[in-house]
């Protein structure tokens, strides 16, 4: 009779261990989009000389606090933090508060410097509108025009920028750090 009390009790798991696993794989795999785009903002910045690196220190601290708040909230966000277990140890034995934003960074800044070093500065400057993701308020109408008339191939110019907007917002407008992440650990794309 116990043997089957455990696995109704294993198979009444199976379902939120499945939630679980869906819900980490969405906010790992928009993690990785997103911190991986932050590395290549912080090796533009300095590379290129252009914008300020704050901007997006400010948004591995916000996913920092986002991953702290949620794991208070449901122990399952923790799964997050799987590839960076002796890094959490050594920075709570430290007293730090970096998390998985943090050793995230840490781990794609070289890879995403070494690419810009083997390009070289120049070419690497030149891949991107730089200037227009780095420099707040550098977009204007104007810019832009003047962007896509140089380079008439860029046919996703506004879609780019919208979403290194959306990056760049999420370390100046950290009202989602303590949204509810019952259902999702980023905030909506608009």
């Amino acid at each position: 009779m116990r043997w089957l009390l455990a696995l109704l009790a294993m198979l009444a798991l199976v379902p939120a261990a499945r939630a679980d696993d869906a819900k980490l794989f969405k906010a790992g795999s928009g993690g990785a989009i997103i911190l991986s785009t932050v590395a290549e903002m912080m090796v533009a910045t300095g590379m290129c000389s252009l914008g300020d690196r704050e901007d997006w220190q400010k948004v591995v601290a916000a996913v920092d606090r986002r991953y702290r708040f949620c794991v208070t909230k449901d122990a399952a966000w923790s799964g997050l933090m799987e590839d960076f277990k002796p890094a959490e140890a050594k920075a709570k034995a430290e007293g730090s508060s970096r998390s998985w934003g943090s050793f995230a960074i840490e781990s794609l800044l070289g890879t995403r410097a070494a690419e810009a070093r083997a390009m070289g500065m120049m070419a690497y400057c030149a891949k991107m509108p730089w200037k227009l993701i780095l420099v707040p308020g550098a977009a204007t109408a104007e810019a832009k025009a003047e962007y896509m008339k140089a380079n008439p191939q860029a046919t996703t110019l506004e879609q780019g920028l919208a979403f290194f907007s959306y990056i760049r917002d999420l370390g100046s407008n950290t009202a989602w750090v303590e949204a509810p992440c019952d259902k999702d650990f980023w905030p909506e794309f608009k």
